[in-house]
C-alpha cells in the first residue's frame, strides 16, 4: 500500500501577505504542515509545491530530499482564480498514475494545506484509518460555531430577515442548541484512492467519511487575526 502527500503552497497572499513564510512560535508557517506529514510516518513520497523559488528554497534546504521533494508549480495554477484541486490533478496525472501501464504509482493520493498548521500526526494517522476499501475518500472537518440557519440577510436598506425558510429568528426558534449541527472542511487533510480520484477528480463524493477535528486544531489561517489566534493556542 503505498502513498502520496501533495502540500501545495502559493508564495502570493493579498489578505496577509507572504503568510507562508510567516514564523509560527519561531518557524514558518509552511513548516507545521510538513513535519505533521513526515512525523505521520504513512507516506511513500510527500511533494511540496509552490509557485515561490524562495519557499521552495527554503524548502529544499530544510528537509532531506529523501523526506520530502520540492516542484514549481506551474504559473496557470498559482493564480488567484486557480483552484488547488487543479494542482493536485496536474501531480496525479504525472506521478500517480502511470499513463504506459494504466495502473497506479501510488494507491492513495493526500492532501495538506499549509494554511491549517495546527493539524498534528495523529490527526492524520486518524484519518488515514478511516480511509478503508468500501469509500472513496477523507476529510478533515469541524463544527460550525455559529447554526446557518440562524444566518441573517440584509437588503439594500438595512432591513435584516432571516436567511434560513424557517424564520427562526422571527418565531423565537432561536436557541443555538435547537438547531442541528452542521460542519465545515477545514483544510488539514484530505485523502482519497487513486482509482476513485481519477474517476471524480475532486476529494468530495458520495461516499466521502468526515475526520472531525476540534475547532481548536482547524484554525485557517487567511488573516492576521487567524495567525495571531493560531499563536495563541500554540503558545497556550
Amino acid at each position: 500500500m503505498k502513498k502520496i502527500c501533495i502540500i501545495p503552497a502559493r508564495g502570493g497572499s493579498k489578505r496577509l501577505p507572504r503568510k507562508n513564510l510567516k514564523l509560527l512560535n519561531g518557524k514558518p508557517l509552511i513548516f507545521h504542515t510538513i513535519d505533521s506529514a513526515i512525523d505521520s510516518n504513512i507516506f511513500d513520497k510527500i511533494i511540496f509545491t509552490s509557485d515561490s523559488k524562495e519557499i521552495l528554497k527554503l524548502v529544499s534546504t530544510n528537509y532531506p530530499y529523501k523526506l520530502i521533494e520540492t516542484f514549481k508549480r506551474p504559473p496557470e495554477f498559482a493564480c488567484d482564480t486557480s483552484k488547488v484541486i487543479e494542482t493536485i490533478k496536474y501531480y496525479f496525472q504525472r506521478l500517480v498514475f502511470d499513463n504506459i501501464n494504466k495502473s497506479y504509482n501510488y494507491d492513495q493520493i493526500w492532501q495538506s494545506l499549509p494554511t491549517c498548521p495546527l493539524r498534528t500526526s495523529n490527526d492524520i494517522i486518524q484519518a488515514n484509518q478511516l480511509l478503508t476499501a468500501n469509500i472513496h475518500s477523507v476529510i478533515s472537518i469541524t463544527d460550525v460555531e455559529f447554526p446557518p440557519t440562524l444566518s441573517l440577510v440584509k437588503d439594500d436598506k438595512s432591513i435584516i430577515s432571516s436567511s434560513d425558510p424557517s424564520k427562526p429568528w422571527e418565531n423565537g426558534n432561536s436557541r443555538s442548541q435547537d438547531h442541528p449541527l452542521k460542519y465545515k472542511p477545514n483544510g488539514a487533510i484530505y485523502g482519497m484512492w487513486s482509482k476513485s480520484f481519477e474517476t471524480f477528480y475532486n476529494f468530495y463524493t458520495d461516499l466521502t467519511v468526515g475526520y472531525c477535528m476540534p475547532r481548536e486544531r482547524s484554525i485557517d489561517i487567511d488573516s492576521q487575526f487567524d495567525f495571531d489566534l493560531a499563536k495563541k493556542i500554540l503558545n497556550a
